[in-house]
């Protein structure tokens, strides 16, 4: 495949990669006019008319290098669902490079927000929420589009088509509810919790700490036999960060939470799970990966945020910088979907440096919160939506990515019976 574009800028660069490359699976190569050759299958992303090639005019926004705010364009129906940065008299009615490249790069949220207590971009002031699409991988819908268009505009196109996955990931940002905590901790809990009055607490954090009965956390048997019996990849993110309101993990130098670690990363991939209190602080980033690292005496590159405290661009420079090749917390703590409107890895793009950096995102489409507390789902409309959400990533063979936590499995409190949507969710 052959592309034209009259200026071919870092952002045009990045565009055609991500749509064509990794989104449709295609090889190209840019061209300039004096290289054409009649009959080849050419892109022409211009306003030029070039005759037999696939025309994509261009809105504008890849060839410029401000971020200013600006109305997007936008038109329902067709097999695209929705196109974003409508055009006319073309091959496709949108510009299907910059409608991506705005929502991979997540270019609404370099413009000023009103963010949540915990300093997060949330669902509903996003595009995707206003027009309706935050269920959609539009991303993924449109490269389906485009094939198929390609293909009927150029017979001897060979089309690829990628495999539907499902990715299993477990946030551990607590290892015990009551276990190896250390003395200080479980008598300051102890005393909390009879001041409060929660004797059921009281009892349960007396039988586990002296009596042998298991700790509700412990729930890893549990996962690893689903995990085997399902035969799905999973990944684990630990939480090692120091104590704080919103970090009450174990503490790292516990030697039982190491052995469990090490485990785990036996039958399962191992990533960290950086802490409330190392966002944007790149310093504390760095020291958690290490501890990580030194645990497990491995090299980590997967993470995955706390609290999904996910500031854009900064969050992801300072992933790149630690040595983090792949994150996985683009998506709503708030709300389920598809923040970038992607469902398949793809590379990031920094708008502010303009440039490509070396790190993968692996977007999620639900978080076990998110149904539960957040949305307040019952069971039953808990399996409906994420069942919704897997039927449209296995429409375009995306990946099918959830969080869930070992103490959300524990078939108890306000868990009771949330197994079911798990086990269902990773089938």
């Amino acid at each position: 495949m052959k592309i034209y574009a009259p200026n071919i800028t870092e952002r045009i660069k990045y565009a055609m990669d991500l749509v064509l490359k990794q989104v449709c699976l295609f090889d190209y190569e840019y061209v300039s006019k004096e290289e054409m050759i009649p009959g080849d299958v050419l892109i022409n992303y211009s306003g030029e008319f070039i005759e037999s090639s696939f025309q994509v005019h261009p809105h504008g926004l890849l060839f410029e290098n401000e971020i200013k705010k600006f109305d997007v364009s936008f038109k329902y129906g067709g097999k695209e669902k929705l196109k974003l940065f409508t055009t006319e008299f073309d091959d496709l009615g949108f510009d299907v490079f910059s409608a991506s490249f705005f929502l991979a790069t997540r270019f609404e949220e370099y413009w000023k927000y009103t963010s949540d207590k915990h300093d997060r971009y949330t669902s509903n002031i996003s595009l995707a929420s206003k027009l309706g699409y935050l269920h959609l991988p539009l991303i993924n819908i449109w490269g389906e589009v485009l094939k198929e268009k390609l293909k009927s505009h150029f017979e001897r196109l060979e089309l690829r088509k990628h495999t539907f996955k499902i990715i299993n990931t477990i946030d551990v940002d607590n290892a015990w509810a009551y276990l190896n905590k250390g003395t200080l901790r479980a008598s300051g809990a102890l005393a909390k919790a009879g001041i409060q009055l929660k004797l059921s607490e009281i009892g349960d954090r007396a039988k586990v700490l002296s009596s042998g009965k298991n700790d509700p956390y412990d729930t890893y048997d549990y996962l690893k036999k689903v995990q085997a019996e399902k035969g799905v990849e999973s990944i684990y993110f630990f939480l090692l960060g120091d104590k704080g309101e919103f970090d009450k993990n174990v503490p790292y130098t516990s030697l039982a939470l190491q052995r469990m670690i090490n485990q785990i990363s036996r039958y399962a991939t191992i990533g960290i799970h950086p802490s409330y209190g190392s966002y944007l602080n790149p310093k504390q980033l760095e020291k958690e990966i290490e501890r990580l690292n030194s645990i497990t005496d491995n090299e980590v590159n997967q993470s995955r945020k706390h609290f999904l405290k996910l500031n854009i661009p900064g969050t992801y420079r300072n992933l790149e910088r630690a040595g983090i090749t792949n994150d996985y917390s683009m998506g709503y703590a708030d709300n389920i979907g598809f923040r970038a409107s992607i469902c398949t890895p793809y590379t990031f793009f920094d708008i502010l440096q303009n440039k490509v950096l070396n790190l993968t995102i692996h977007p999620f489409a639900y978080m076990d919160g998110t149904l539960n507390e957040y949305l307040g789902l019952s069971i039953e409309d808990a399996k409906e939506k994420v069942a919704s959400l897997k039927q449209q990533v296995k429409e375009v063979g995306g990946v099918f990515i959830g969080i869930w936590h070992n103490e959300t499995v524990t078939d108890k409190g306000i868990w009771k019976g949330w197994r079911a949507v798990y086990e269902d969710a990773i089938t």
